[in-house]
């Protein structure tokens, strides 16, 4: 978990998005959290676009924000968006945004997803251009990808569609 201060949170909701970005902040429950002590050294959040919900020209990561403030608070304490789940006792963290700015390039999908949360450093969240990319952690994965990256464009295997569900890179080539 060294390093790791940038969360990527999947949008549970198209209408969620707009909400972020009018209000400036993100919301997940506090049970996707699992290491709370995370959250002291989170400096960054990021919004994941499903192909479900925003089709494929939309899905990705587009947007993300430094982290101004972050609290726990009772669903019924966020009301700038409805909760749909009726969830009103349970606890979620509310990222505070200072200001959301938008990627030059979004990270695609390109094959894999992300189902709740996933945690990154800013290192790979700057450079990766696929969302599998986020994965890599070992200083050997590091090491092979730019390697592999200087001869082109470089396809991240995993062992499962949603990078935060997988234990495991199980490859990493050239296209």
């Amino acid at each position: 978990m060294s390093g790791k201060n940038v969360l990527v949170g999947a949008l549970s909701k198209a209408d969620q998005l707009d909400a972020a970005l009018k209000f400036g902040f993100y919301h997940t429950p506090l049970r996707n959290i699992t290491d709370h002590k995370v959250l002291t050294r989170l400096e960054y959040v990021a919004l994941y676009q499903s192909i479900r919900l925003f089709g494929a020209e939309g899905a990705g990561i587009t947007w993300y924000g430094k982290i101004k403030d972050w609290k726990v608070v009772p669903r019924s304490a966020i009301r700038e968006i409805p909760s749909s789940r009726g969830a009103l006792d349970e606890l979620y963290v509310r990222f505070e945004v200072e200001s959301w700015v938008k990627r030059a390039e979004p990270i695609m999908p390109a094959g894999h997803g992300i189902y709740r949360i996933l945690y990154t450093t800013d290192y790979m969240f700057n450079r990766a251009k696929e969302v599998s990319e986020l994965r890599l952690e070992t200083e050997e994965e590091l090491r092979e990808w730019r390697e592999k990256r200087r001869a082109g464009k470089v396809r991240v295997a995993l062992d499962r569609e949603h990078v935060d569900l997988g234990s495991a890179v199980v490859g990493i080539e050239v296209e």
